[in-house]
């Protein structure tokens, strides 16, 4: 009985020798992981300076975390509400990443040195918080956070490569081509971006009567055109239904958009008509790789008719990003 007592004790003293030791730990901890990608240094960069890019390759986010309007992930980790913060990014070269948690006051640091042309150096180095007592683990939470961003990075360089060498950004395959002239009668307006597929749906018919009165023929299926950039954050998109025919025409109740025969990047999505923003991301994505400028309009075609196909898995929507200056 005697020697239980005395082991717990021993056990009582021993963790408050600990807890004392913690006080004066530092609840800082750092490491520098290096690598080299043998890909261009653009793609990586991008990869890690565009939010819209970071749950490609870091494990704790998903697809549905948003990013605010301050360039900022708020996720839940593990019941936990965590941020990543776009602190900083200095043409090409250096990136601050910022993340806090809800168990430390202070911001993790995550700082990305990138150097190179066609291959990329990328120096990661960490900056970590732990809370007193947790500081006691801090020589096992550097451990388990060095494998972590190692693993990440050995995923990015995997979708560096596909973007660079497949042209494959978030699993669609990117397509430049030379795009013949089209034309267009359209119903342009400001359109909240809510009201986006009622605005859409009420110009079409009108459109259609306006084109069968006119003798017109189409040349493709119902469009949309874009004006403005295809972002959730919009408030109001400048947009126009538009229903393509063979030539040019001036007709009453409608205005027209004539696009000459020019290059663009064509993405073939298979889904509902509603959810197209991955997709352009990934256009966007590709757009800044290549260090092109998207002149408008962005062409949304919708070539499948949802009362013939019913399921939206099926439902085939061209999109068409023009490329300034080609």
């Amino acid at each position: 009985m005697k020697k239980a007592k005395y082991t717990l004790y021993g056990i009582f003293i021993l963790i408050v020798l600990l807890l004392i030791a913690a006080v004066f730990l530092s609840k800082k901890y750092t490491f520098v992981i290096e690598r080299k990608i043998d890909l261009p240094k653009t793609v990586v960069y991008n990869l890690i300076a565009n939010l819209d890019n970071r749950y490609l390759w870091d494990f704790s986010l998903n697809k549905t975390d948003v990013i605010s309007e301050d360039n900022a992930i708020n996720f839940d980790l593990n019941g936990k509400e965590e941020t990543i913060e776009l602190a900083t990014s200095n043409k090409q070269s250096d990136i601050v990443i910022k993340r806090y948690n809800d168990d430390v006051y202070e911001a993790d640091l995550i700082e990305y040195n990138i150097k190179g042309k066609d291959i990329t150096d990328i120096s990661v180095s960490y900056t970590g918080h732990s809370s007193w007592p947790m500081n006691l683990f801090n020589i096992f939470t550097k451990r388990r956070v060095t494998k972590v961003i190692a693993g990440e990075l050995d995923a990015m360089a995997v979708i560096a490569n596909e973007r660079s060498k497949e042209s494959i950004y978030n699993g669609y395959k990117i397509v430049e081509s030379i795009v013949k002239e089209k034309n267009f009668i359209i119903k342009r307006d400001r359109v909240a971006t809510g009201a986006m597929q009622q605005f859409y749906i009420q110009n079409l018919g009108i459109l259609f009567k306006n084109a069968q009165e006119a003798g017109l023929e189409m040349d493709g299926m119902p469009s949309g055109l874009f004006y403005t950039a295809m972002n959730e954050d919009n408030a109001l998109v400048d947009m126009a239904a538009g229903i393509p025919v063979t030539e040019e025409v001036n007709i009453a109740n409608a205005s027209s958009e004539y696009i000459k025969p020019r290059k663009a990047v064509v993405v073939d999505y298979y889904g509902d008509y509603n959810n197209t923003i991955e997709a352009h991301h990934a256009i966007i994505s590709y757009f800044a790789d290549k260090e092109y400028l998207v002149d408008i309009p962005v062409i949304e075609e919708y070539v499948t008719d949802p009362t013939t196909e019913k399921d939206p898995k099926r439902w085939l929507t061209k999109i068409t990003y023009y490329i300034v200056g080609q």
